[in-house]
């Protein structure tokens, strides 16, 4: 069973990909929680849009962010 990511790794990961995608963590946590990644996809360029689009098909992020092996990896290079 894996570890939940504790609230100041979550904030940190919420950092990292704002800047990554070219907004700020709170848009990026409020449309996660309005729409999950389609929610996320759908704020982004199209490029960008396009390109989550293909991880996010089929469930295939939701899948990878719940493998412990992952997680930890996340962690690391969330330096937490």
């Amino acid at each position: 069973m894996s570890e939940p990511f504790t609230p100041a790794q979550m904030e940190k990961m919420l950092q990292v990909a704002a800047g990554r995608l070219g907004t700020t963590p709170e848009a990026l946590k409020t449309a996660f929680q309005k729409d999950g990644l389609k929610g996320i996809s759908a704020s982004l360029p199209p490029q960008q849009a396009e390109k989550m689009g293909a991880i996010t098909k089929n469930g295939q992020a939701e899948k990878l962010l719940d493998d412990p092996a992952v997680q930890r990896l996340l962690i690391q290079l969330l330096g937490q």
